[in-house]
């Protein structure tokens, strides 16, 4: 028997379901959204049921002089920002 299994995170009835957890089969409109909207797919029990975990990038600010400015003042300010890419002006 198919199983619906998620290729998104989806919050339903106050359960978080991950990437790969099987969801409730038992309301068909809720059903017919999530495959609309790729958010579920139904697989057999044969398949793997893991779909691979979206991959991201961790984004800190560099380390530098903690502190901030005492009177307002911009230019007054002591720390680093975070890099970031610069878009390209033509």
């Amino acid at each position: 028997m198919p199983k619906l299994i998620a290729k998104l995170p989806v919050l339903y009835a106050s359960t978080q379901y991950r990437c790969g957890d099987a969801l409730p089969a038992n309301k068909q409109d809720m059903i017919n959204a999530w495959l609309k909207s790729g958010a579920a797919v139904w697989v057999e029990e044969d398949a793997p049921q893991k779909a691979p975990a979206p991959k991201a990038t961790a984004v800190t600010a560099e380390p530098g002089l903690g502190g901030s400015s005492t009177d307002g003042d911009p230019e007054a300010l002591v720390g680093k920002a975070p890099k970031r890419g610069r878009s390209r002006k033509k």
